[in-house]
């Protein structure tokens, strides 16, 4: 563990990439993590990759038992 880690300062970000796909659904992808889901509009593919996103961070949360003082999410469309 690191001396972040130790005192709890760490945060994560995270980059979230949307594209509007030809069939007209939506795809979000978090690279870093591995996570791509497709939904119907565009603020579902958000919320559907964040949720994927939050279940792999808390399995390496109680793998490292260590946690993060912050997460957060940058969006951008592709």
């Amino acid at each position: 563990m690191t001396e972040l880690a130790a005192r709890g300062d760490v945060a994560l970000e995270y980059s979230i990439v949307i594209i509007h796909e030809h069939d007209r659904s939506w795809t979000a992808t978090i690279e870093k993590l591995g996570v791509c889901v497709s939904g119907a509009t565009d603020i579902e593919a958000r919320s559907k990759v964040q949720a994927q996103a939050l279940r792999a961070i808390a399995d390496q949360i109680e793998t490292d038992r260590s946690a993060p003082d912050k997460i957060s999410f940058a969006v951008w469309l592709g």
